[in-house]
This record gives C-alpha cells, structure tokens and sequence, in this order.
C-alpha cells in the first residue's frame, strides 16, 4: 500500500493473462501454481501487461 489503496492483483498474486495465454494458466493453476489469474481479454487493464 503506497497511495492509501490496496493493490489488490500484488495482495493476493495475482498474474494477468490475455485470452491467448488462458490454456496455459488454466494448466498451469491445476498442477497447484501458487498464484491466481486474471483473464484480460480486451486489453483493458491498462498498466498491467500480460505475460
């Protein structure tokens, strides 16, 4: 927290993916990895890139 907010995708692990990548984290979440995902379709987390 540096500006008062929660930044909420740092809190909790949270990896932003484009709908490309969706196999991949979904495969990736089964085998147990320690993070969450976020689906991006549209590009419309600005300031976030997609892995």
């Amino acid at each position: 927290m540096t500006d008062g907010r929660v930044h909420i995708v740092k809190a909790v692990n949270a990896t932003v993916i484009g709908l490309d990548d969706a196999p991949r984290g979904d495969a990736e979440f089964d085998q147990g990895a320690d993070r969450k995902y976020v689906l991006d379709p549209h590009g419309a987390l600005t300031g976030v890139r997609p892995v």
